[in-house]
């Protein structure tokens, strides 16, 4: 016992930081009943043709299969997974250490980009939208390196826009300045939209909300004004249940594509690291999209953005 124990102390001093990290999470996935799966690493072209709007680019890289069809290397997994995941007989849970193949941060070329993620299809409830929102947290303090996850909730713009009984032509204006938190761009997209400027205060004040957790909720609780605004601060509530960590934000400029996310969205930053190493959501609108029962929700590291490469 001794021996293998050494053996074993042996071969993690030799694995990198990478493969120490990979083990750990594949550990902490595992041990919450999650199974590895394995994506095909290319699809019909065709498919993400349909899907481009949930794709982070639309160039993708294609070639013609000796049948004629036209291909394309894979650009997203979770996209793979909703379309080839039967979960008709139950709840799956499902993680990958998979390959996308996507433009570089210039945009100039494209890259091979390292992923890491899980995915929960099927009877999704409360308790595993809580299950995933920790394992995102906790795979997030498993890099060692300080962190922050900010939290964020589809129902609460949307509210807030039908609210001011905005026209659905100008939401991806209004979206847009949110996310790039751009007062001036948000103040010159809702004047545009026809909102009265007492109205583009409170659109102001609501949308661009940002900070520690449980701050931010008692801030837009006070600026609630309907159900659908409502329940998204529930939801975020009851998925924050048992996380304390200061270091966990809500902030409502979160981008997501409404016609894919229908709930919570989340991403995740390492500090030093100038983009985002992890993302996610609830993608129930996809799995209809796709004609597939059930509901889904997911996120993915990236595993070339938190190891440098």
């Amino acid at each position: 016992m001794r021996g293998d124990n050494a053996n074993i102390t042996n071969l993690l001093a030799v694995l990198s930081d990478e493969e120490r990290t990979v083990l750990k999470l594949r550990a902490l996935f595992e041990q919450r009943g999650y199974r590895r799966y394995h994506t095909n690493r290319f699809e019909e072209y065709r498919f993400y043709l349909e899907n481009l709007s949930f794709l982070r680019s639309e160039q993708v890289i294609t070639f013609s299969d000796l049948d004629g069809r036209l291909m394309a290397l894979k650009p997203d997994v979770t996209l793979s997974i909703a379309k080839n995941v039967d979960s008709s007989n139950g709840l799956r849970k499902l993680y990958y250490i998979e390959n996308v193949y996507r433009p570089n941060a210039t945009g100039r070329s494209f890259a091979e980009i390292n992923q890491m993620g899980l995915e929960c299809i099927g009877p999704v409830g409360r308790k595993e939208v809580r299950e995933v929102i920790h394992l995102a947290y906790e795979s997030l303090k498993l890099t060692g390196e300080p962190f922050r996850l900010s939290i964020s909730h589809v129902g609460f713009i949307a509210g807030l826009l039908k609210s001011l009984r905005v026209p659905p032509k100008h939401y991806a204006a209004l979206f847009e300045s949110i996310a790039s938190k751009n007062p001036h761009g948000l103040l010159a997209a809702a004047e545009a939209a026809g909102i009265g400027s007492e109205n583009i205060d409170y659109l102001k004040k609501a949308a661009l909300l940002s900070g520690e957790a449980q701050s931010v909720l008692k801030q837009a609780e006070l600026l609630c004004r309907n159900g659908e605004m409502q329940r998204s601060l529930n939801q975020i509530r009851h998925a924050l249940e048992g996380l304390t960590d200061p270091n966990i934000l809500v902030d409502f400029s979160i981008r997501g594509d409404e016609d894919y996310y229908s709930g919570i969205m989340f991403c995740g930053y390492i500090e030093g690291k100038s983009r985002l190493v992890l993302s996610g959501g609830q993608y129930d609108n996809m799995m209809k999209k796709l004609h597939k029962s059930g509901r889904a929700i997911g996120f993915a590291l990236t595993l070339n953005e938190l190891f440098g490469r």
